[in-house]
């Protein structure tokens, strides 16, 4: 049975091994049936990587929302921060600065409003110009000459500032290149670059200002150039509009023939800024004092006048003429000079002033005096501007206690009471000796004739060096003042014009070895430890918070 059984199956497996046996459907269905079993096997396997890779997608999105929430998160504490709020708060207060800075500089540019913060107002006009244009009753045009592109920065500001202070004033620009021949109805000088022409439009007057009068120079002996010390812009184009809008303007005649002291440049040129017209006069050779002088100046004669000029002298006082006079201590034999004064209630004390009181005299010179100023028109100014009027090797002036009741003297300069009037001049010594003069005395005077309604004036001085160049130069001197003061007074103007010239050099700073050590201690340590520690307050001070 097992046999037969065996031999079946082999049977069977050899017929179904034969090809010719072969069914075609029964081997298309196995086929399909092993495709769809792989075909389902490669889906699930398909299926199993997507959601593989779909996992990690997920994983990945929820990664990146972490990061992001973390990102989102760091920046909202960084927002919270001490130090970010500390941050904020100065940026908020940089930004509204800068903003702040910028409409006020708009604000400014728009209204044309600036600051002058040069030394000594060097932008500015004086008080003395301001008050002067309030009063101008006729219209002015200032004529700046310069050629386009070349105007001098400095005269320009200063033109424009007339302009904007009288609605009279018009400022016109002229090319000297495009209008060559505008300026010859006006002034024969041949015009320059950066100059003015002030014209009256009334009157046609004009007065034509030279770029080289409104500059101060100096030569430096070392390297032989010239250099600019100073500007007079102010000074000059104010003294022209005083010129073309004065009607009467006074005329000095300077004495000469009895050894008379010349004038320097510094005063002759503030004679002519405000506007006195100077000539000489040898009074030996004329009969009559010129009926056009308004002042007669007579500076430290050495020699004697006549009596015939003592007397013309007199004539011309006593018909309103004015003078201002200056004294040499060491003039001797002046007697017909000295009974001019008399005559008008004073009189010259023999020998020179010394001081013995300090604050009296300058440095450690005797004979340098620095003399009390008594109020005065003439003194006014000079006391407000608390400057100090010097006068070297003067002569004592005294009144006379037989002036006459017509006849008014007023102190402007007086001595100390220790004050005394050596008589030896050329002695070795200036200690008081016997037979020198005690004091006080005064050293200038200003005297008032008033006689049938016709008045006179004059002011004396006793040291002709009080108008010596080199107390001219010193600003912080005020004899340049004394003397144009003297001028108004005596002339009857008002106030003088006379503008000082704005310094451009170098200004220095002294001071002793006592002053050095202290500031250099100010620096050096104490500003540094202030500053260290004020900054280490402010950190500890931020830590604890």
């Amino acid at each position: 049975m097992k046999d037969l059984n065996n031999t079946n199956q082999d049977n069977f497996n050899q017929d179904n091994l034969n090809p010719d046996n072969l069914n075609p459907e029964d081997f298309n269905q196995d086929e399909i049936k092993q495709d769809n079993i792989e075909q389902e096997d490669f889906s699930q396997d398909e299926l199993g990587q997507e959601d593989i890779d779909r996992e990690e997608e997920n994983q990945d999105e929820v990664q990146e929302t972490v990061k992001k929430e973390s990102i989102v998160s760091k920046i909202k504490a960084s927002f919270s921060s001490r130090k970010f709020k500390g941050g904020a708060y100065a940026t908020t207060i940089s930004a509204i600065v800068i903003i702040m800075i910028l409409v006020v500089n708009i604000f400014v540019t728009e209204l044309d409003l600036k600051i002058d913060v040069s030394k000594e107002g060097m932008y500015t006009l004086t008080d003395t110009t301001k008050d002067y244009l309030k009063d101008l009753k006729d219209d002015i045009t200032i004529y700046y000459i310069a050629q386009t592109g070349s105007e001098d920065k400095t005269f320009k500001e200063i033109v424009n500032k007339y302009d904007a202070l009288s609605d009279k004033i018009k400022v016109e620009y002229k090319d000297p290149v495009l209008y060559p021949n505008f300026a010859s109805d006006y002034t024969d000088d041949k015009l320059t670059d950066n100059s003015v022409l002030v014209v009256n439009n009334a009157n046609k007057r004009a007065k034509y200002v030279d770029n080289s009068d409104m500059y101060k120079t100096e030569i430096d002996y070392q390297t032989y150039q010239t250099n600019v010390t100073g500007i007079d812009a102010e000074g000059q184009i104010t003294s022209a509009l005083e010129y073309v809008t004065t009607k009467d303007l006074p005329i000095m005649y300077m004495v000469q023939g009895h050894g008379e002291t010349a004038i320097g440049d510094t005063l002759a040129s503030s004679f002519a800024k405000v506007n006195v017209t100077t000539n000489t006069l040898a009074t030996l050779t004329v009969k009559s004092i010129p009926d056009d002088c308004s002042i007669l100046f007579i500076n430290a004669p050495q020699k004697d006048y006549t009596k015939d000029e003592v007397a013309m002298i007199k004539d011309y006082l006593a018909k309103g003429g004015d003078a201002i006079i200056l004294a040499d201590y060491a003039a001797e034999g002046l007697d017909n000079f000295n009974s001019l004064m008399n005559y008008y209630g004073i009189s010259f004390v023999k020998g020179i002033v010394l001081e013995k009181e300090q604050g009296y005299y300058m440095g450690q010179y005797v004979n340098n005096l620095v003399p009390s100023i008594k109020s005065h028109d003439i003194t006014s100014s000079i006391i407000s501007g608390k400057a100090s009027i010097v006068a070297p090797s003067a002569i004592g002036i005294q009144v006379l206690d037989t002036k006459r009741s017509t006849t008014q003297v007023e102190p402007l300069l007086t001595t100390s009471d220790t004050a005394y009037s050596k008589i030896d001049v050329k002695s070795n010594t200036v200690e008081k000796q016997d037979g020198d003069i005690d004091g006080p005395f005064n050293l200038g005077v200003a005297i008032t004739e008033t006689y049938n309604g016709v008045e006179s004036k004059l002011v004396v001085l006793g040291s002709a060096l009080m108008i010596d160049e080199s107390m001219m130069s010193y600003p912080s001197i005020g004899n340049l003042d004394l003397m144009l003061n003297s001028i108004n007074f005596v002339s009857n103007k008002e106030s003088n014009l006379a503008i000082r010239t704005r310094s451009v050099t170098q200004q220095y700073l002294t001071m002793n070895a006592a002053q050095v050590n202290f500031w250099a201690i100010v620096i050096v340590v104490v500003i540094p430890v202030f500053v260290l520690a004020f900054g280490g307050y402010i950190c500890i001070r931020r830590r604890k918070k």
